[in-house]
């Protein structure tokens, strides 16, 4: 079940699916509303991601990569550094006119993924960091497996900002005073980190071999202000009216400041899915 926000904590999966698929035309324009906001607010991703990418999944000088829903191109950057054949599939209009200053030669196709016509067998290697989850499973796996050639890699993954294996005292202090956890991360993180479900998706709708999951254990240390982009830049604070999101961040920073000296080490865990479209017609 994909993840529901803060105000959608239905015991009934049936309802937390219905929510979920009613917030996704929402989310697929409200990131980008403030796009350099949202840009300062999300750390890079852990170094094994990108060796991953490079030792497992082909991405070399000629490869041939499309990436889905680029957000500001965090990812996007460490492609270009590799490959100048990347196509971005973007459906957020703030987006798209960023990566349009970020990145010039680009080749953005501003639709939803599910949306998109592109040819078949066209691409090497297809990547999503903290995106698919927006995304009609059956039908965008069905196209992922379209899309590559033969051979060809596809990898999805995601930041949890609250590895919900670990202690994480600072939410659990704003939790106290909010009386709702900020962010939502640990208990809405369910999709991302079902392994059984992610792993027969991507064999079962994308027709993908040698199949597998790896959850990466990190840590991050983040200023007051780092905490409060961060945080502002999620979907279950930016839907807040200003006055419920200004009360929220500031109870984040001013947790940092004066109970953790400043900088707070936040707990992160990135859950990563890699599978190979067979060479063969099974």
């Amino acid at each position: 079940m994909p993840p529901h926000s803060a105000d959608d904590d239905s015991a009934d999966p049936a309802a937390a699916q219905r929510a979920f698929e009613a917030l996704r035309p929402q989310a697929r324009i409200v990131y980008g509303a403030d796009a350099t906001a949202y840009n300062l607010g999300r750390p890079d991703y852990p170094y094994q991601v990108y060796d991953l990418l490079h030792q497992q999944c082909g991405l070399a000088p000629q490869c041939r990569v499309l990436e889905i829903g680029p957000g500001t191109g965090l990812v996007t950057r460490h492609l270009l550094e590799t490959t100048t054949h990347v196509t971005a599939v973007e459906p957020d209009p703030g987006f798209v006119a960023y990566l349009a200053t970020a990145f010039p030669n680009l080749q953005v196709i501003a639709a939803p993924f599910e949306a998109t016509d592109l040819p078949a067998a066209s691409q090497d290697l297809i990547v999503a960091a903290t995106a698919f989850h927006w995304l009609d499973q059956p039908r965008a796996l069905n196209l992922v497996h379209r899309i590559l050639r033969p051979g060809g890699w596809f990898a999805m993954w995601w930041t949890i900002f609250s590895d919900p294996f670990r202690p994480d005292p600072l939410i659990d202090a704003a939790t106290d005073r909010l009386g709702f956890e900020p962010g939502n991360q640990r208990r809405g993180a369910g999709f991302q980190l079902d392994q059984v479900d992610r792993i027969n998706d991507l064999t079962q709708h994308g027709g993908l071999v040698d199949v597998q999951a790896q959850r990466i254990t990190w840590s991050l240390a983040m200023t007051s202000a780092q905490v409060r982009a961060l945080y502002a830049s999620q979907i279950s604070i930016r839907r807040l009216t200003e006055t419920e999101q200004a009360h929220v961040l500031d109870t984040l920073t001013t947790l940092v400041d004066e109970n953790f000296g400043g900088s707070d080490s936040r707990p992160l865990l990135t859950a990563v899915y890699t599978g190979r479209r067979p060479d063969q017609p099974a």
